[in-house]
């Protein structure tokens, strides 16, 4: 795997988990969409989050196990143990939108 390729890996990983816990950033307190008084977008974003990051390091380990080289397959699984560390860091932060 060539240092571009994990590099793009990577911000594959990045842009939208970044997206995501910005879209989760309240920065007023008004009403929110609808005009109901219970706001969804922290449950579906931080779901949409969890959805990501184990999507993500599934196909990281499915690199991994299918790559013919050794450097290779080990880059892929160092993604993967990426990926899971993010998706643990997510389930620690944002546990209370999960339920």
């Amino acid at each position: 795997m060539t240092s571009k390729a994990l590099l793009i890996w990577l911000l594959v990983l990045a842009i939208p988990v970044f997206t995501l816990i910005a879209a989760q950033v309240d920065t007023t307190s008004g009403p929110s969409i609808g005009g109901g008084g219970y706001d969804l977008g922290p449950f579906l974003y931080s779901w949409l989050l969890v959805i990501v990051t184990v999507l993500w390091s599934l196909c990281a380990l499915a690199a991994a196990l299918f790559s013919r080289e050794g450097r290779s397959s080990r880059q892929a699984l160092t993604l993967a143990t990426i990926g899971i560390i993010t998706l643990a860091a997510v389930l620690i932060f944002y546990r209370e939108n999960l339920s």
